[in-house]
């Protein structure tokens, strides 16, 4: 069985749903090395342990989006594409990971946020509608201002650079 509502970004960022201990050798296939879960109440490590993969936790909570949160999403994206491919998820892997994909597609892959936006209700990956605060967020984020905090320096530069100064 696979990983529910699993997907590929790019070569190196997956997304998906929550994790369960029978996804971890799919996880292995992938070559995942890192798993970010945006979960506010749930964590990874009892799943991954002894895996070899490494687990990381930014709790989002899906009623309240706040920008730090967003930029430590983003910050934790473009390191851990680094050390190679990556998945992100948090309860159904359409919401809070949703947002996060779209931010990404905009700040680091200039798509616009039209395209992110279509992307996070069309794509398929199941966003569900009741939380119009993600999408007020999303209409309302000031792009280049993360692009500042986050820096836009293309995940292959940063990682030739190593670590940037934040």
């Amino acid at each position: 069985m696979a990983v529910n509502n699993l997907f590929r970004l790019t070569p190196s960022l997956f997304r998906s749903a929550k994790l369960s201990r029978r996804d971890v050798p799919h996880l292995r296939q992938l070559g995942i090395r890192k798993v970010i879960s945006f979960r506010a109440f749930h964590s990874d490590r009892r799943i991954l342990a002894g895996t070899g993969i490494s687990a990381q936790r930014i709790p989002i909570n899906t009623w309240n989006i706040c920008d730090k949160e967003v930029l430590a999403a983003l910050h934790a994206l473009r390191h851990a594409e680094c050390d190679g491919p990556v998945l992100i998820h948090c309860q159904h892997g359409a919401d809070r990971t949703g947002l996060i994909c779209a931010l990404y597609r905009i700040v680091y892959q200039d798509w616009s946020k039209d395209a992110a936006f279509d992307e996070l209700l069309n794509g398929g990956f199941g966003f569900h509608a009741i939380w119009k605060n993600i999408l007020h967020y999303l209409k309302q984020v000031d792009v280049e201002s993360l692009r500042q905090q986050v820096g836009r320096t293309p995940v292959t530069h940063y990682c030739e650079a190593g670590e940037p100064s934040f």
